[in-house]
C-alpha cells in the first residue's frame, strides 16, 4: 500500500512540476506598442449619411422573389451622390447588377493591393416585433447619441465607413502607393453566391492577389471572460464553415388509428436526439492561439489553465458546455433547426424530415461533418443529405504577416484606451470566405464595440462616436498599408 501511495505521490508531483513549467515558460505573443494618432474627420454630416442609407430597405428576404432589388439600385445612386470624389476618381464596376467593385489605383504597381469588404444587404425584421424597437428598424433615427436601424452594425456602417474614409483622403489629395479595392456585395446574408463570389472570380481572372483582405466580423469586447481587465480587440483570423444536413425517415403512411410499431416521426426523433447527444470533438487550437496573446495580462490561474490546455483537455467537456459562446469556440456545433412530418394530426407521415445546421471548425470539412453525423445516427433507414449553400472553414490567416502587423498598428493608433489585440475565430461566416484564393491573408475586424445581441437583433444601433472611430480606423489603415516596403505581386495559382 505504501508503494502505491508513493507512486501516486510521485505522479502528482511530476504533474505539478509539468503544469508549473508549462505555465512559467508559456510562449507569449503580443503586438508592438504604437502611439495614439489623432485622425481628424473633415467631412460634415457623417451620421446623417449613414442614417439615410439605413432608410433604404436593401433586405435579403428568405425567398428571393420577395427581394426588392430596386432598393439596391437606389443605394447605388445614393452612394454616387454622397461620395462624388469616390465616384469621379475610382474605377467603379457593378457586378451582377447589384454588387459594387471599386479600384483606387496605387502609384507603385510593385506593391500588392489590399481589399476592403462590406455588404449592402441586411436581414429582415422578424414579423410582429417592429413595436419592440425604440426607433423604427428602417427609421435611420439619430437619437441618444446613436444611429438606429437595421444595418447600423451589420453592415452598412462598413460600406459607408469605408467610403467616408476614401472620400476624405481624396479630398486631402492623398494618393496611395498600393492599389486599394473596395467590394460591396448585395447578398452576404444569403451566402454571397451572387455577389462576393462573382467579384472574387472577376478579380482572380485579372490576376489580382491582395496582401490582405479585411471584412466585418471581429470587434472590441470586454476581456473579463479571460480574467483580463482590459478590453480586447478581437481580430478574426478564420471563420467556421457552414452546412445544413436534412435527415429523412420514411414510413408507409395511413390512418393514425392503426399505427405501426414505430412511425417515421419516431424514427426521425431518435436520429435527431442521437446527433444532438454526440458532440463533436473538442479542438483547442484557436483557444491556444488566443491565450498566447493574452498570457501577459491574465491572472495566474487563467494562465495556468491556458498553458496546460492539453493536460486538462479530458476535463474540458463541462466547461465548454457552460455557455454557447465558449462551446462555439471549441468545436463544430450542432443545431437542429427545422422539423416536418404529416400535414394533419390524424395522418401518418410518409416522410418525416429534420434539418440540422452545423458550423464547422477549421481542420474539418463538409464531408467529415456529414460522416460524423451518419455515424452518430447509426441507422441506415435515415437518409442524410447536404442542402443549401455550404462552405468549408476558411484558411487560418497568419498573425506574423505584414497584414496583421498593419491591422494591429492601426488598432493601437486609433484606440484611446489600451487594448489587447487577440486573434480569434468567427463562429458565423462572411463574404470574406469567397476571397481566400486571391488573398495572402483574410482578416475580419471592425473598430467598434461589439454587442452580439444587437447583430440581427432588435434595436440594432451604433453610437455616433463608435462610427466615427471606425472611419478613423479605415483612414489610418489605408495610410499604414503604404508604409510597408514594396513587395512582389505573385501570380494567382
Amino acid at each position: 500500500m505504501k508503494k502505491i501511495f508513493a507512486v501516486v505521490g510521485l505522479f502528482l508531483l511530476l504533474f505539478v512540476v509539468v503544469v508549473l513549467f508549462n505555465t512559467f515558460t508559456l510562449e507569449t505573443k503580443s503586438s508592438k506598442n504604437f502611439d495614439y494618432v489623432a485622425v481628424a474627420l473633415e467631412r460634415t454630416q457623417i451620421p446623417e449619411r449613414l442614417a439615410n442609407a439605413i432608410k433604404i430597405r436593401t433586405i435579403s428576404e428568405e425567398n428571393e422573389s420577395d427581394i426588392e432589388y430596386e432598393n439596391f439600385l437606389r443605394l447605388h445612386q445614393y452612394i454616387n451622390e454622397q461620395f462624388p470624389l469616390v465616384t469621379d476618381s475610382l474605377v467603379r464596376e457593378t457586378v451582377n447588377t447589384y454588387s459594387l467593385l471599386y479600384q483606387w489605383q496605387g502609384s507603385n504597381p510593385e506593391m500588392q493591393p489590399i481589399l476592403l469588404l462590406s455588404h449592402m444587404d441586411v436581414v429582415p425584421v422578424v414579423a410582429g416585433t417592429e413595436e419592440l424597437w425604440e426607433h423604427g428598424p428602417f427609421s435611420g433615427d439619430i437619437a441618444d447619441g446613436y444611429i438606429w436601424g437595421r444595418g447600423t452594425i451589420d453592415d452598412k456602417q462598413g460600406v459607408l465607413g469605408i467610403l467616408e474614409a476614401v472620400e476624405q483622403l481624396l479630398s486631402e489629395g492623398y494618393q496611395p502607393k498600393r492599389s486599394i479595392y473596395l467590394a460591396f456585395g448585395h447578398d452576404e446574408e444569403r451566402s454571397g453566391a451572387q455577389g462576393a463570389k462573382l467579384i472574387a472570380e472577376k478579380l482572380k481572372s485579372r490576376g489580382v492577389r491582395t496582401l490582405f483582405t479585411m471584412d466585418e466580423g471581429g470587434g472590441i469586447m470586454e476581456g473579463s471572460t479571460f480574467g483580463v481587465d482590459k478590453k480586447i480587440a478581437a481580430v478574426m483570423t478564420s471563420e467556421k464553415g457552414y452546412v445544413s444536413l436534412r435527415l429523412t425517415a420514411s414510413g408507409q403512411g395511413g390512418h393514425s388509428s392503426m399505427p405501426p410499431g414505430e412511425t417515421a416521426v419516431a424514427t426521425l426523433s431518435k436520429a435527431v436526439a442521437a446527433v444532438s447527444d454526440k458532440k463533436f470533438p473538442i479542438n483547442t487550437s484557436i483557444f491556444e492561439e488566443m491565450i498566447a496573446f493574452l498570457a501577459n495580462d491574465m491572472p495566474f490561474t487563467f494562465r495556468l489553465m491556458g498553458a496546460n490546455i492539453g493536460l486538462f483537455k479530458p476535463l474540458l467537456g463541462s466547461f465548454v458546455q457552460s455557455s454557447p459562446e465558449i462551446n462555439a469556440m471549441f468545436r463544430t456545433t450542432t443545431a437542429p433547426t427545422m422539423l416536418s412530418g404529416s400535414p394533419k394530426d390524424n395522418v401518418l407521415p410518409i416522410y418525416a424530415r429534420a434539418v440540422i445546421n452545423h458550423r464547422i471548425m477549421p481542420g474539418e470539412t463538409i464531408e467529415s461533418t456529414r460522416d460524423f453525423v451518419i455515424e452518430a445516427i447509426g441507422d441506415e433507414r435515415i437518409e442524410v443529405e447536404i442542402i443549401n449553400q455550404s462552405s468549408n472553414p476558411s484558411p487560418v490567416a497568419s498573425t506574423t504577416s505584414q497584414g496583421y502587423e498593419i491591422i494591429s498598428r492601426t488598432i493601437q493608433q486609433i484606440a484611446t484606451d489600451e487594448l489587447i489585440i487577440v486573434p480569434s475565430m468567427l463562429p458565423a461566416f462572411t463574404d470574406s470566405k469567397h476571397y481566400a484564393e486571391i488573398s495572402e491573408d483574410v482578416y475580419r475586424f471592425v473598430f467598434m464595440d461589439l454587442d452580439p445581441a444587437l447583430i440581427h437583433g432588435t434595436n440594432e444601433r451604433i453610437s455616433i462616436e463608435n462610427y466615427l472611430d471606425a472611419i478613423r480606423f479605415y483612414i489610418q489603415l489605408i495610410k499604414n498599408s503604404d508604409q510597408v516596403d514594396a513587395d512582389p505581386n505573385p501570380a494567382v495559382e
